[in-house]
């Protein structure tokens, strides 16, 4: 019995095992075949189609291809690969082919090779025609809605991918719209026609002049140049600037001497820059002589408001005014000459390369007729005749020397010195006494600035610049009474002041194009600021300040394109003041939005800071000057303010409509009264509409703007501790000019009318009388034609009507007896015919 249990067992258990082993076998075969087999490949130039279908007898697989597509691709090859996806992925790994499992079946197919994406830079270089002059804030599109706006060199750059051409269109103001198609990769030079050229010497259907980005391209941004402003009224040769007084929210009546009123901005908050340096205001006449040598000025860009961080520490407005870089082509003089004023330029190609530009003004005949400036206006229900005799002095030299290597570099020395020097003469009779008195005011301006810029090979661009500027004003009044029969004199008022600003700026500046959506600025600024400050009186000084200052400024910004036609700006300005030992940060945000091709959306908010201030002084009786000091956060604290920008453009070939609102809040503003020695800080507040509406008619042009304001300050010396209005507010402004253009002769006219500045008779009192300004001017211009030179012939009528108008802060309380006081108006602008001649030889 045992011995046959033991051999049941022993067989049992060899069955078992067989059965096993060939359960693992069969399964392992299975498994092979079903995910991973060994496959075998041995074989010299075989035919796909027909390696597949061996494999499919003799490893009984199922595959599904085109015979034809596969019969076109041959395989040489030896090896095994332990699964089917193996041996796959290796014969089809350099081959236009893949392959997919759906079931049992492998479906081979062939696959579309990736187009790789190529990416190009597209560089450009916009200048004028016959001059070759670089035109800065030239607008690019692409036919993408990709924008971009050309920089000082007159350069722009995209990054673009895959095509070969790109179309874009490239405008100037006042120049023909040019639609090409341009290459990548190449340097392109793009020549725009002046509309003014091209409709005298060839002939034009169908051309388009660009006039709709005066205005409303981004947020308080205005631009100007002399294409869109020939044959105004004014001095002959300054049209540009007579152009700039007639836009909406820069202040016309006052008709301010040396600085610009824009949006409700105190004195001494807006900068004016040419060619980088700042124009800190001679006692000139933008009526009659202007900033800036007109015929130097290219194009002219007014930053009303919310402007974004590459640009100055001011709480104001910006005008930048561009010089011209010089004929590099040909030779060139121009000469005007009218009954006050002699100016002329030159043009000096050097080696092709290079241009040398020289210009020289001054006025050689009085500004100012005394016959018409002879009597006082009455005040506080008085009326003393008061004969005044002004003279005035006013010249001014320019030197710049620009080089450009090639199509992406720019190099350029701009120099400029000026002076002026008005003096007035007054005297009046009373029952006791004669009383009279002399005003000297001199001024000296000087400015410098070295700048190289380039545009890189992939769009990238960089620019240095160095700018210096310089400030010396002299301010004397000498006031006496001569009383009774003994002709006792007495010195009544004896001030002499002396105020000198400086400034070294340095600013090295970078754009980056980041991918298609992005362009990124960085910079970083080195500004270096002196004032000398010194007032005597009665041979006493009482103030003498000497101070320096140095501030360092960074700022990085983004423009990124969010969709077509829509731009969002925003960056930071980082400000330190070595002076004050602080530190200040500017966020400052921007929102562009084109509609459609007539319909333009802007918006802005933006915080800004002032550290050189211009405080103004209150006299003993009533009367206001500014002089420039620095902000230390003690007594005089660094302003600031806050800036809110809305507004939008409609325009079409021969029409435009725009709309700006704006909100500003200003802080640490401050005033000296000298009566008691002591200094009061303020703030003010301003807000307002601009309105502006253009229509041209073939060669003919209408235009019209409205600004709507209202401007109010509080100082802590006020007694009722509430704001009240600013002696700058003014209600209403209105400005009407139209040209007319009969070819050979051309007539135009302006209007301005202004509902008044408050005239405070107490400013601790808010009595005030405000008169309105009216001002009519007119012009008629007889064109030159000659195949050796260009000009016109021109009358040009200031003040048609007389108005006798008020300029504001030009007037000056003056206490003739205790109850009895006047004001002197010398330097509001007469009827004044000016007869002309221009020339360019």
């Amino acid at each position: 019995m045992v011995h046959r249990v033991v051999k049941c067992h022993k067989n049992y258990n060899e069955h078992v095992n067989k059965l096993i082993a060939s359960i693992i076998i069969i399964w392992s075969i299975s498994t092979s075949f079903a995910n991973g087999q060994t496959i075998e490949v041995d074989c010299s130039a075989k035919p796909l189609n027909e390696l597949f279908i061996e494999w499919r007898e003799h490893y009984h697989l199922q595959f599904s291809f085109n015979d034809a597509e596969l019969s076109k691709h041959t395989i040489t090859l030896k090896n095994s690969f332990f699964s089917l996806e193996d041996a796959l992925s290796t014969i089809l790994k350099n081959l236009p082919l893949d392959y997919e499992k759906n079931g049992e079946v492998y479906i081979i197919f062939p696959v579309m090779p990736t187009q790789e994406i190529k990416k190009f830079t597209l560089i450009g270089k916009v200048v004028e025609a016959k001059t070759f002059e670089p035109l800065p804030f030239s607008h690019v599109m692409m036919a993408n809605g990709k924008q971009s706006v050309t920089d000082l060199k007159g350069m722009f750059s995209f990054n673009v991918k895959n095509d070969s051409v790109y179309r874009i269109k490239i405008s100037h103001l006042g120049c023909y719209v040019l639609d090409t198609l341009l290459a990548p990769n190449q340097n392109h030079t793009i020549i725009l026609h002046p509309s003014i050229v091209g409709i005298q010497e060839i002939t034009v259907s169908n051309n388009i002049v660009e006039k709709s980005i005066q205005i409303g391209e981004s947020a308080g941004l205005i631009s100007l140049n002399h294409h869109i402003a020939n044959y105004l009224p004014g001095n002959g040769d300054n049209a540009v600037f007579n152009l700039l007084r007639l836009q909406p929210g820069i202040l016309a009546a006052g008709e301010q001497p040396n600085d610009l009123m824009i949006w409700g901005s105190p004195e001494g908050t807006s900068r004016v820059k040419f060619d980088g340096f700042t124009i800190w205001g001679l006692k000139n006449f933008n009526d009659n002589i202007s900033a800036v040598n007109p015929y130097l000025a290219k194009n002219i860009e007014v930053l009303k408001g919310g402007y974004d961080v590459s640009n100055d520490d001011v709480i104001g407005g910006i005008v930048n005014i561009s010089g011209k870089t010089g004929s590099t082509i040909q030779p060139s003089f121009n000469l005007f000459i009218n009954n006050q004023t002699l100016n002329g330029m030159v043009e000096l190609p050097i080696f092709k390369k290079s241009a040398l530009l020289l210009a020289f003004r001054q006025t050689y005949s009085n500004l100012f007729d005394p016959d018409v400036i002879n009597s006082s206006r009455p005040f506080q229900g008085n009326t003393i005749r008061i004969n005044t005799v002004p003279t005035y002095r006013f010249r001014d030299f320019n030197v710049k020397y620009t080089l450009q290597h090639d199509e992406s570099h720019l190099f350029f020395v701009s120099l400029l010195h000026g002076t002026d020097d008005f003096k007035s003469e007054s005297s009046a009779e009373f029952e006791r006494g004669d009383w009279n008195e002399e005003r000297h005011e001199e001024n000296k301006q000087s400015g410098a600035t070295i700048y190289y810029g380039k545009t890189w090979f992939n769009g990238h661009s960089s620019n240095l610049k160095v700018s210096y500027s310089e400030l010396q004003a002299h301010y004397a009044l000498n006031r006496t009474i001569s009383i009774g029969r003994q002709n006792f004199q007495r010195i009544k008022k004896d001030k002499l002041v002396h105020n000198d600003v400086k400034e070294l700026h340095t600013q090295w500046e970078n754009s980056f194009i980041i991918g298609q959506s992005n362009t990124l600025t960085s910079g970083i600024d080195y500004i270096h600021n002196e004032v000398i400050l010194t007032e005597d009186t009665f041979s006493y000084q009482y103030l003498n300040l000497s101070e320096r200052a140095n501030r360092i400024s960074a700022f990085i910004q983004d423009r990124v394109t969010l969709t077509k036609g829509l731009h969002l700006t925003a960056g930071l300005r980082y400000n330190y003041s070595a002076f004050t030992q602080s530190m200040l940060v500017d966020p400052r945000i921007s929102l562009s939005a084109k509609i459609n091709d007539h319909i333009k959306l802007n918006a802005s908010w933006g915080q800004y800071h002032q550290f050189l201030v211009k405080s103004s002084v209150e006299d003993e009786d009533g009367n206001f000057r500014y002089s420039w000091t620095l902000a230390d956060d003690d007594e005089i604290p660094v302003m600031q303010a806050f800036q809110w920008v809305v507004g939008g453009a409609y325009t079409n070939s021969n029409f435009l409509f725009s709309i700006d609102a704006f909100h500003k809040k200003n802080e640490g503003l401050t005033r000296f009264q000298l009566k008691e020695r002591h200094i009061s800080q303020g703030n003010s507040k301003s807000y307002g509409i601009d309105l502006y509406a253009k229509k041209d008619f073939n060669r003919h042009a209408v235009w019209a703007s409205y600004s709507l304001s209202q401007t109010k300050e509080y100082y802590q010396f006020f007694p009722d501790k509430d704001y009240r209005r600013a002696p700058h507010d003014q209600r209403h402004e209105i400005k009407i000019a139209g040209l007319l253009d009969l070819r050979s002769f051309h007539f135009s006219a302006s209007y301005i009318y202004g509902s008044g500045f408050p005239i405070y008779s107490n400013y601790i009192q808010q009595e005030y009388t405000e008169p309105d300004y009216n001002r009519v001017d007119a012009a008629l211009i007889y064109k030159l034609r000659s195949k050796s030179f260009s000009g016109e012939i021109g009358l040009s009528i200031l003040n048609v009507t007389n108005a006798d108008n008020i300029k504001y802060n030009q007037f000056e309380r003056v206490p003739l007896e205790q109850l009895n006081t006047v004001l002197i108006n010398t330097d509001a602008v007469p009827f004044t015919p000016l007869l002309y001649l221009k020339l360019r030889f």
